[in-house]
């Protein structure tokens, strides 16, 4: 028998990849285009066998083509989505054949507005430190892994769950976590009802067999799990929660939060009287709770406490989460994904833990013109505790590009001076290039100051194209 051959249009984009490694590892052959492939990614799948193309062409589709998965923003009118269509070749987008595969595996999905990707690479960290071969496929890479996404001997699959276009409503998984709800995604949703709402479909859909672990402390969360037929764990870090628990329900909480430079200690205590200290490699609360909903979905599937607490301790972090990048020149980096207002704080807090009292210069690019207009003021807010600011364009992502992409990271530079920041605004990437590289030239032994840079767009291509990273 022929093996299948998944053609992946988009695979630059974070699921795809992770799902082509998932692939691969389950025996398919693959190939892939976007409009640009990045060296990383074409030497990655190069090694393992894959060819990959620049651009999105009628014959980039292999006459062996079993099947063509696109990503959300390839449009029908794609030149390889009209070949297939021809050669009657079946289409998925990512997430419905993401939605295929749970409902051949017990489905493990991880939702919420942010922390999706370090839940899901967490707990697929604790599970293998257990000896439980899994699969993942996942937003981000784990730091040091070969791969982005792999399959296991195990039925169970652990996958993201993203609310972009009410996605996460093909997954019908037997175990998820709701991270926090917030408003974003502002092409898809008005406001924080009707992104709840989605939410609260998502809950109804997951087997009344099996169980949500939910963040007490996000109000939406609390009203979205209303609908959940299945029992559910809720964690909290506050010390009292006027919260009503049924009768499959167990609260847990977080407590006796020691913060360190090497990570932080705490507690998880139950309402039923069951307690735990844990240790991990983590930095800022909103990475104390991604290890907690990893930590209790672990619980769910099986893994023993002394399993869990070891694998914690062992976690080595995710790549653009809270990386540590550091330079030659004795200058200190921490590369970071975030690009919510919610994310700035949580990652400004979380240096202040590593690096104490050092200034905090943040290089933010922002990511989509229509989130960064709505939420203005919150970024402002967000940014204004950093010592240093610098702004970039925006990155537009899924919108035309026009000439807001300068204008607003200009106004939020105007903004922040006026509310007494020290904001600046920088014209490109590779005005950042030169600026850093003639900086390390006029500074001996480093800056004296943690740089930051914060995005979702590209904005960690500065790591490959300047010299002297050394990690």
């Amino acid at each position: 028998m022929n093996q299948p051959h998944a053609h992946l249009i988009g695979i630059s984009g974070a699921g795809l990849r992770s799902l082509a490694d998932y692939l691969l590892d389950s025996g398919w052959t693959i190939s892939g285009s976007d409009q640009a492939i990045s060296s990383t990614l074409r030497s990655h799948f190069m090694a393992r066998g894959s060819s990959l193309f620049d651009g999105h062409h009628r014959d980039n589709i292999p006459l062996e083509t079993t099947v063509c998965i696109h990503s959300l923003a390839i449009p029908e009118l794609n030149p390889e989505r009209e070949a297939a269509s021809l050669r009657e070749i079946p289409q998925f987008s990512y997430v419905s054949f993401l939605g295929k595969l749970f409902n051949e595996h017990t489905g493990v999905a991880i939702a919420g507005t942010h922390g999706k990707t370090t839940t899901s690479l967490i707990l697929g960290h604790l599970l293998r430190e257990a000896d439980r071969s899994v699969g993942l496929i996942a937003g981000g890479k784990a730091i040091g892994s070969e791969k982005w996404g792999y399959a296991g001997k195990e039925s169970i699959l652990i996958a993201e769950a993203c609310e972009f276009r009410q996605s996460l409503l093909k997954l019908s998984p037997k175990y998820a976590a709701i991270l926090g709800i917030e408003t974003d995604h502002f092409d898809c949703y008005p406001d924080l009802n009707s992104v709840t709402e989605v939410f609260r479909k998502f809950c109804d859909q997951v087997s009344s067999e099996g169980c949500l672990v939910l963040n007490a402390d996000c109000p939406a969360t609390r009203i979205a799990a209303e609908a959940a037929k299945c029992s559910r764990q809720w964690y909290t870090l506050k010390e009292e929660l006027d919260i009503e628990l049924l009768e499959t329900d167990t609260l847990w909480t977080i407590s006796n939060i020691i913060r360190h430079k090497e990570g932080v200690d705490f507690f998880v205590t139950s309402h039923t009287g069951i307690s735990a200290m844990l240790q991990a490699p983590v930095y800022g609360i909103h990475q104390i709770q991604n290890a907690t909903a990893a930590l209790l979905l672990a619980l769910q599937l099986k893994v023993d406490w002394s399993d869990i607490t070891t694998g914690l301790m062992s976690f080595p972090g995710v790549e653009r989460r809270f990386q540590q990048r550091n330079h030659s020149s004795g200058a200190i980096f921490v590369d970071d994904y975030a690009h919510h207002p919610s994310e700035i704080r949580a990652t400004l807090n979380a240096l202040r833990q590593k690096f104490g009292e050092k200034p905090r210069h943040v290089i933010f690019q922002p990511h989509q013109i229509q989130r960064t207009e709505a939420l203005f003021e919150e970024f402002v807010a967000a940014l204004l505790p950093a010592e240093k600011v610098t702004l970039l364009p925006v990155f537009a992502a899924r919108e035309m590009a026009d000439d807001r992409v300068e204008s607003v990271p200009r106004r939020l530079v105007e903004a922040g001076n006026r509310q007494g920041g020290q904001f600046e605004y920088c014209p490109s990437l590779d005005h950042l290039c030169s600026s850093l590289d003639d900086s390390w030239k006029t500074v001996p032994n480093g800056r004296g100051e943690v740089i930051a840079t914060l995005g979702a767009g590209n904005i960690d291509r500065i790591y490959d194209e300047l010299p002297g990273f050394i990690c």
